[in-house]
């Protein structure tokens, strides 16, 4: 072969090689544009913007863009807790609640001469809707066959609700107070009940700024009193807020609930769920015979917290389903409650855990052990509820990177984000787009913050991890998402 044809060949090689290099190069920057326009755009001109995108398998960064910027991540830090929580208390886990009592039994007449003690083990799905197997009264049927079994015909002492489990501070300091008396701001407690939840039934006006009317409150709680300002609108959706604090039985709600509506369901946060669990079972006892004093708990009697040196003997324990079932659900219906419960308790199992002096940085050190850099990562909640919270779309995408790869629970993991445009909180989301089927994602949003974060199969076959995340966003929510929709969509298309 002559030299003139190896110069002509090589021509060939070089030019097709870099042409082959411009399409790959073409890929990236349509990622790249995408994320472009959307930072170009009005309604985010004022936004900050993070967005990170790399292959799990080879570790190549597709595409960046402010990726170590420190921003509210919403509800996508869910996927960070609930990883937390599947390494640390592992699929199988179980929160157990224990039903004991002290003092004696007298086989002769049936009295228990002491207490019955409802000792919570931070169980978040205690008589909660979400399971088929939690969501009736069973577990109060169970407890009180359970101290029938027992002899106890009577009980001349107190029915004691234990949730010192996590401290007395229900909910994270750092939510606001716009959000800690509805269904959303519902905080974790050592003896969780019906997810720590009661509703408001409203009959809305035909007019607008009609009054509305509380019809009844379930379930019926001894003492709440709720002053209701509520109007009524020609909107679609509950814009009402409940506004009180923990431990408080004066509730103040007001805003905006949809004209002409018969028991329309406002949800707000139980006072004192371990008070309530103790005045249920109470209220079930007495139904089936069995009396007793009254039903309180160890907060508000200090003197029996003080004098707690008994033997407690157990009556029966009661578990919640499987820590995999929990997550699944967490992620799915981006529930915080569940979240803060698996914050809680991954807290607790660490090592000597102290609900007031106790590692608060817990998942921070956690995954900087994993290698994780954890600069500019502040993690105030297990929910993402908190504003506080900062964390980079880096970080992120390293936790969903290590979970796919060196988890041992990665599979569980992987099927506890749902399906964009099929299941959970993104089942609207990339309609009759090549996302579907291919791309799973956890959604997050407060006012003014808007994310994403999961894994998409591309066209080519390769298993990305992403994350995006932007704060103070200048349009609707809605309209935000549908500009975020191009991102997700462009990812699926990817086809390098």
């Amino acid at each position: 072969m002559t030299v003139k044809k190896h110069i002509i060949i090589l021509i060939v090689f070089l030019n097709s090689f870099n042409l082959f290099s411009q399409i790959l190069v073409k890929q990236n920057h349509i990622i790249n544009l995408a994320i472009k326009a959307l930072k170009n755009d009005n309604s985010f001109k004022t936004a900050g913007i993070g967005f990170y995108v790399q292959d799990i398998n080879s570790g190549e960064v597709i595409s960046s863009f402010n990726s170590d910027l420190s921003l509210a991540p919403a509800s996508t830090q869910k996927l960070i807790t609930t990883a937390t929580a599947l390494e640390i208390l592992g699929s199988n886990y179980k929160f157990k609640t224990r039903l004991e009592y002290t003092g004696k039994i007298d086989k002769n007449t049936g009295i228990l001469d002491g207490n019955i003690i409802i000792k919570g083990g931070g169980d978040p799905t205690l008589g909660s809707k979400y399971f088929s197997e939690t969501k009736t009264q069973k577990f109060l049927d169970n407890w009180a066959i359970a101290i029938y079994k027992a002899g106890i015909k009577y009980i001349n002492g107190n029915i004691i609700g234990d949730a010192r489990l996590y401290g007395y501070q229900t909910v994270p300091p750092k939510w606001t107070w716009e959000d800690m008396g509805n269904y959303f701001g519902a905080g974790p407690n050592g003896l969780t009940v019906y997810d720590n939840l009661y509703t408001i039934y409203f009959n809305t006006s035909s007019v607008k700024s009609g009054k509305t009317k509380i019809v009844k409150i379930e379930p019926e709680i001894p003492g709440l009193q709720v002053d209701n300002h509520v109007i009524s609108d020609a909107i679609h959706s509950d814009q009402s807020y409940i506004f009180g604090a923990p431990y408080t039985y004066e509730r103040y709600i007001n805003g905006r609930l949809p004209l002409n509506k018969t028991n329309y369901k406002v949800k707000g946060s139980l006072p004192d769920p371990a008070l309530y669990t103790a005045l249920s079972l109470k209220k079930k006892l007495k139904e089936n015979g069995i009396y007793s004093g009254k039903a309180t708990t160890f907060r508000l009697n200090p003197d029996i917290t003080a004098s707690d040196t008994l033997i407690h003997k157990l009556l029966y324990k009661t578990y919640s389903p499987e820590l995999k079932e929990i997550i699944k659900l967490t992620n799915f219906k981006s529930i915080n409650l569940f979240a803060e419960h698996l914050y809680k308790q991954s807290q607790l199992k660490l090592a000597n855990f102290n609900p007031e002096t106790g590692d608060k940085k817990f998942i921070k050190h956690f995954w900087q052990k994993k290698g994780l850099n954890t600069a500019g990562m502040f993690l105030f909640d297990g929910s993402g509820l908190s504003r506080y919270n900062g964390i980079s779309a880096k970080q992120l995408v390293f936790i969903l990177k290590y979970m796919k790869t060196k988890s041992k629970n990665s599979e569980i993991y992987y099927t506890s984000i749902p399906f964009v445009g099929k299941e959970g909180t993104v089942k609207y989301m990339c309609k009759g787009t090549s996302a579907v089927n291919n791309m799973r994602a956890k959604s997050g949003s407060l006012k003014n913050v808007i994310a994403y974060a999961g894994y998409v199969k591309t066209k080519s076959g390769r298993e990305l991890a992403f994350s995006i995340i932007i704060n103070n966003f200048n349009c609707s929510s809605s309209l935000a998402r549908k500009k975020i929709e191009n991102i997700l969509t462009t990812l699926a298309d990817f086809n390098k």
